[in-house]
């Protein structure tokens, strides 16, 4: 059936040759010819596939945070905990926290500065005031390093994405934590947190760096999966028309 509906058809590429002499006039580049196709679609009422929704991941459980925590804390890598620390009540990604320098941090505004982030925007992250004696007293042994990144490896080179990756994957193994623990992943559980506290988007969305509010809608979603069972139950006794 397929076969006879196609030869049925004028061949595509007669319909291209057609579409491109009246778009030849118009001196189309790439993005007005993107639209114009997605016009076509929508006038034909054509849609592809849906994209694959994006998976949730797996964040720690409150108990495994506390386990996680209280290694670092044991291991007492001066170095690794202000790390660690930063990454946990900023939800910066890895290669910004790479790439921050001692001159990034703002102790008035009680800031860092994310300079060139995804999308080449910078933007200024909020670090909790319980935080700041600590890293101002590892900055200050820092630049008497003569350091230029926060942080920095005995040979003055600046922690790598990969290093920082391994540390966090060393201290989750050292917590008898099985699931995968990455540096990432402790965005995610920031930015859940910030929605479960009823924080809303547009602020998230000032934190976190993204480019729009429908890329904050997975922690959204991780919000609302934490109550669905007690929403559930509730409408059960909820008379709707």
């Amino acid at each position: 059936m397929q076969a006879e509906s196609d030869s049925a058809r004028t061949p595509p590429r007669e319909i291209a040759k057609k579409l491109a002499r009246i778009l030849k006039k118009e001196q189309p580049d790439y993005h007005y010819l993107k639209k114009v196709i997605a016009y076509i679609r929508e006038e034909l009422d054509l849609y592809g596939k849906r994209a694959t929704p994006r998976r949730l991941p797996d964040l720690l459980t409150a108990e495994e945070l506390v386990r996680f925590c209280k290694t670092v804390r044991e291991a007492n890598h001066r170095v690794h905990t202000v790390m660690i620390k930063l990454l946990m009540c900023t939800g910066l990604r890895n290669s910004e926290l790479a790439n921050l320098t001692l001159e990034d941090v703002d102790f008035h505004g009680q800031r860092v500065r994310v300079q060139t982030g995804k999308g080449n925007k910078d933007r200024y992250v909020p670090f909790p005031t319980s935080f700041r004696g600590e890293l101002a007293q590892y900055i200050m042994n820092q630049r008497a390093r003569r350091c230029t990144y926060l942080f920095e490896t005995h040979r003055m080179d600046k922690f790598t994405t990969r290093w920082i990756r391994e540390i966090i994957r060393r201290y989750a193994l050292q917590a008898g934590i099985e699931k995968r623990t990455y540096p990432h992943l402790f965005r995610h559980q920031f930015l859940t947190h910030l929605a479960r506290r009823g924080i809303l988007d547009s602020k998230i969305q000032l934190i976190s760096g993204h480019s729009d509010r429908q890329s904050l809608a997975l922690y959204q979603n991780l919000s609302l999966a934490d109550i669905e069972d007690e929403y559930q139950a509730a409408m059960q006794d909820f008379h709707i028309l």
